[in-house]
C-alpha cells in the first residue's frame, strides 16, 4: 500500500505547510481590532483628490478561490484516507487544509465586513505582507517537496532525462504529441 510506505514528510516541509496559511489566519484575526480612520474636519473641501481604489471583486474572487483549493485539498485527503482505510499521520495536509480554509474564507468575509464598516482593509500593509509571505512559503514548500522526491522513479511524462527520453515518448498518450 502506497500510503503506508511514504507517510511522514521532512520537518521543514511540515512546518512550511502549517506556517503558510497560519500567517493569513493571524492577519485575518488581527482585523477584528481594525478601526475606521477618524473623519478629517476641514473647512476646505477638495475638488480633485487622487485616490487608489482596490479591485474588491478580484480580491474576493482570489481569496474565495484559494479557500476552495484548501477545501478541495482537504476533501481529497479525506477521500484518500477513507478509500485506503488509513489516515496518514505527520503529513500536515489535514491541518493545512483546515487552517487554509478558515484563514482565506475568514479573511474574505471579515475583510468585506470591515470594508462595509469603512475600514480600508485591502490597503493595509499587514494584509499584503501576509499574503506575500504565504505565497513565498508555498513556493518554498513546492521546491522542498520537489527536492525530496525519490530520484530513482521511472520517467514521467513531463520530466524526462536524456537517457529515458525514448521511454517517455513511447509511454506518452497518443493525443499528446511530444516534440523533441
Amino acid at each position: 500500500m502506497f500510503a503506508a510506505t511514504a507517510v511522514a514528510i521532512s520537518p521543514p516541509l511540515l512546518v512550511l505547510r502549517v506556517l503558510s496559511p497560519a500567517l493569513v489566519l493571524f492577519t485575518a484575526i488581527s482585523l477584528f481590532t481594525a478601526q475606521p480612520p477618524p473623519p478629517e474636519p476641514s473647512p476646505i473641501t477638495s475638488v480633485v483628490v487622487a485616490t487608489r481604489v482596490p479591485r474588491r471583486g478580484l480580491i474576493l474572487f482570489c481569496l474565495s478561490l484559494s479557500s476552495f483549493t484548501y477545501l478541495f485539498d482537504g476533501l481529497a485527503f479525506v477521500i484518500y484516507a477513507v478509500i485506503n482505510k488509513y489516515w496518514p499521520s505527520r503529513t500536515g495536509i489535514d491541518i493545512n487544509s483546515l487552517i487554509g480554509l478558515v484563514a482565506f474564507s475568514g479573511l474574505a468575509a471579515l475583510g468585506s465586513w470591515k470594508d462595509v464598516k469603512g475600514v480600508e482593509v485591502w490597503s493595509l500593509k499587514r494584509v499584503k505582507v501576509a499574503i506575500l509571505f504565504s505565497l513565498i512559503l508555498d513556493v518554498a514548500q513546492a521546491v522542498i517537496y520537489g527536492e525530496s522526491m525519490p530520484k530513482d522513479r521511472a520517467c514521467t511524462f513531463f520530466f524526462c532525462s536524456r537517457q529515458g527520453l525514448a521511454r517517455c515518448i513511447n509511454r506518452s498518450p497518443p493525443s499528446l504529441p511530444i516534440s523533441v
